[in-house]
Order: C-alpha cells, then sequence, then structure tokens
C-alpha cells in the first residue's frame, strides 16, 4: 500500500479530500491495527480523518479491517451490546444502570468500554466499586454471558490493537477514528443481536445508519448523552431503529421530555451508585427517557412482541 498516496487523498482539508474506497480503507485500516504504518504517517492520518470526517465507505472499510481482530461468537437470543467510551463530565454516568437494568429484565447484555479515563467517570470505574469486574479473556466473556446473561469487557482485552488506536487520544490530543469504531463493534457475527449506539454529530446519523445496513446488522440508534449511548435525562432524543429484516430504518421512540423524577446529585461514584441503587431495588423511578429507552430494548432484542407490551410488563415489575 502506498501510505504517501493515501496521504495525499484524504490531507487535503476539509473542502478538498477525498474519501477511500471501501477496498482501500479496509486494507489501510488493517495495516495500522498490525502496526504496519510508522507513526508519523499514522499521526497525518489520524489527524487528516478527523478533519474531514469518515465518508460511508472509509466506515464500512476500517469496519471490514477491524473484523479479523474481533472475536465471531454464534448468535444469542435476546442479547444487547452496549458500547461505554466516554463516561461522565458533568452528571451521572447511566450506562451502568440501563445495562444492569436491562440484564434483570431478562436480556442478556454485553457490555463493553475503556478501563479508564482520567478526565471523566466511566462505566468500568462505576462496576468496580459495586464488586462486577471485567472478563479476563474473550473465552471467559463468552460462558459469563451462556452462565449468567451478562458480561463486561474493557477494549484493552476485547482487541488490543484498537485499544491502542484509541489511546493515541492521550498523545494526540484528540480522538481518532477507532473512538467511532469502538461503538459499532461486537464480539458476535454481525448478524446476531442488537446493538445500542449513539452518535454526538448530527451528520453521523445517516452515516452509521447505514453502516448498519451495509453491515445486516440490528441497531437502535441516538443522540446519546455526553457521548454514552443513554438518552440524555434532560434532553431526550429520537431512537431510531435499523431493522435489517424489514431492510428499513425506523423511528421507534419519538424526541421525549425531560426527566421529572430525581437524578444523582453528581456524577461522583458513590453517589451514582447509591441512586442507582435506589432505581435497581424501586425506591426511585427509572427516569422516563431511560424507561422508553428500555421498552424500545426489550422490544428489538425479541423479549416482548411489542413495545406496549414491554411498558405494561415494566409496570407491572413496579418500573
Amino acid at each position: 500500500m502506498d501510505i504517501k498516496q493515501v496521504i495525499k487523498e484524504i490531507g487535503r482539508g476539509k473542502l478538498h479530500a477525498r474519501h477511500l474506497d471501501e477496498e482501500t480503507a479496509a486494507a489501510l485500516y488493517g495495516a495500522i491495527l498490525r502496526d504496519e504504518v510508522d507513526d508519523l504517517s499514522l499521526g497525518a492520518i489520524l489527524i487528516a480523518l478527523r478533519i474531514k470526517g469518515e465518508g460511508e465507505e472509509e466506515l464500512l472499510g476500517f469496519y471490514r479491517g477491524l473484523e479479523a481482530f474481533l472475536p465471531q461468537w454464534p448468535a444469542l437470543p435476546n442479547t444487547l451490546i452496549i458500547p461505554s467510551y466516554n463516561g461522565a463530565r458533568r452528571q451521572a454516568n447511566m450506562t451502568p444502570l440501563l445495562a444492569l437494568l436491562l440484564h434483570k429484565c431478562g436480556v442478556n447484555i454485553f457490555l463493553h468500554g475503556v478501563h479508564n479515563d482520567p478526565t471523566r467517570i466511566t462505566s468500568a470505574a462505576i462496576l468496580a466499586a459495586m464488586g462486577i469486574n471485567p472478563a479476563g479473556d474473550t473465552a471467559e466473556s463468552h460462558q459469563q454471558l451462556l452462565e449468567t446473561g451478562f458480561s463486561f469487557m474493557t477494549i484493552d482485552t476485547l482487541c488490543p490493537p484498537l485499544a491502542k488506536q484509541l489511546d493515541l487520544r492521550w498523545h494526540l490530543g484528540l480522538r481518532n477514528s477507532a473512538h467511532t469504531l469502538a461503538k459499532l463493534i461486537s464480539p458476535f457475527v454481525a448478524q446476531a443481536g442488537v446493538r445500542l449506539t449513539s452518535v454526538s454529530h448530527p451528520e453521523y446519523l445517516p452515516k452509521v445508519t447505514q453502516f448498519f445496513r451495509d453491515i445486516q446488522a440490528k441497531a437502535l440508534v441516538s443522540n446519546g448523552c455526553e457521548g454514552e449511548v443513554y438518552l440524555n435525562p434532560q434532553r431526550p432524543s429520537v431512537v431510531h431503529y435499523v431493522d435489517t429484516e424489514a431492510n428499513e430504518t425506523l423511528e421507534i421512540l419519538a424526541r421525549g421530555v425531560a426527566a421529572q423524577t430525581p437524578l444523582a446529585a453528581n456524577k461522583e461514584i458513590e453517589t451514582t451508585i447509591v441512586w442507582m441503587q435506589a432505581v435497581l431495588d424501586k425506591h426511585i423511578p427509572i427516569p422516563l427517557p431511560l424507561r422508553e429507552q428500555m421498552i424500545c430494548c426489550l422490544t428489538v432484542c425479541g423479549r416482548f412482541s411489542s413495545q406496549r407490551d414491554a411498558d405494561l410488563w415494566l409496570t407491572e415489575q413496579g418500573y
């Protein structure tokens, strides 16, 4: 591969740069993950992509290059794949709560994310404080899912080469394409389970929904909260469902209203856990946007045949 030519194509700035085709993008990202690109060229590539943004073919190609580094577990019914790569900056991180509530409601949960972020409160830190530790390897994680229906893995265990790309953020001072890709991956074969993901910028919504259609993967896509996948309790967003069986993308949840129930007083781990436990124990209602998101998840994962059935069941359970 001619790395200089790649940089020439993508490095002409936001207005004049050209997107790579799928085949070139796959070869490029595979070479990056195999450490076949020198540091100077890698820095130029990552900054160029940051400036121009990934095209649809590029995103698909990068994922194709990444697939060889991921497990390919067989399908497991009623499974939701949840990424957690941003953490809490201003308000409590609710990703662990969403995952634990859905698991309590009978959904198999595979949660993956960063091990540490010195600037934010990660899901890994919250779970560790609750005594829930990440799986030591992919075999252990798969066994946990089969036996308990819940597993958490850090990206440095799930996919070390991708974790290395994520960590370049601390050297370059900027996020890179790995942060987009990490939220799209799954340890299962492409058609298995449902992937929960979020976008931070409006222009990524059509790219991400098209990506899931291209790889034939079911997914729920929304604007998340501070980069996490749960709906912002103060400014909930629309939820889109990529239904690969019907070959269409549906708006299955309209923009809702802000939570009227008590939220955690701050983002600190101890405060978050006390509040989370009160919600799990039904002492405090689930914030409405999170409950509506749960209904979507319970339905598309196959736990219930309709959102109405899921809503009624949650009410019967005291949620």
